[in-house]
């Protein structure tokens, strides 16, 4: 069954400087730090230059020195508008892609870090997962003073998209999910994703979907 996720996946050398090979590959969601307002579930709010860094998962803002800090208790955060971009947070954040009544579609990104092992023969074998870029910088893989890898590790970077309904319902964003948010349309909705060939993999195309399920 096609699924709405991509999996990006490339290596980070022993020697190599990790923060500088992450950010080649698109550490930011946006291409700079940009007004952003957060809203919390008590009502407050705080307003400020803000970015969404991917391999930490966190909403980061600029302080009034300058600095780069994360949001502290993202379980606090009800949502976090930066630009025209808007997040949730739910065991992580979410990115909301295109929103009508009857369903959202939101982003989730997620990052694995995994050591690579010499397996038999001398090749290559991916070890146990490392959670978290604090870790890989915090463990024997990496020199904490340059952030420097001292191993080899596999960076994997999961793209997956969800569709939220009904308020707290929550499906992938494949075939199967969006019959189960648009019943009733099922037929229609079959013979446009054969006839325009929608990949769930791609954003444009589950746009695209949403948008045709949405006017009908």
């Amino acid at each position: 069954m096609a699924t709405g996720q991509t999996i990006e996946k490339f290596t980070v050398k022993a020697g190599e400087d990790i923060s500088t090979v992450l950010a080649s590959y698109g550490m930011y969601r946006l291409p700079a730090f940009t007004d952003g307002k957060v809203v919390f579930r008590d009502g407050s709010s705080g307003a400020g230059k803000m970015n969404y860094n991917i391999f930490l998962g966190e909403i980061q803002f600029i302080d009034s020195k300058g600095d780069t800090l994360a949001l502290a208790n993202p379980e606090t955060i009800d949502s976090a508008l930066i630009d025209s971009s808007l997040f949730y947070y739910k065991k992580g954040y979410l990115q909301v892609i295109a929103n009508y009544d009857a369903a959202k579609l939101v982003m989730r990104q997620k990052i694995e870090f995994r050591p690579i092992k010499l397996g038999a023969y001398g090749n290559e074998s991916p070890g146990s997962s490392i959670e978290g870029y604090g870790r890989v910088t915090n463990s024997p893989y990496a020199n904490n003073n340059h952030l420097t890898l001292n191993q080899d590790i596999i960076v994997l970077k999961s793209t997956t998209y969800y569709l939220y309904y009904k308020r707290f319902r929550e499906t992938e964003a494949n075939r199967r999910g969006f019959q189960a948010v648009f019943p009733s349309i099922k037929e229609k909705m079959d013979a446009f994703i054969d006839s325009n060939k929608i990949d769930f993999k791609k954003e444009s195309d589950l746009k695209q979907l949403l948008d045709f399920c949405n006017s009908q």
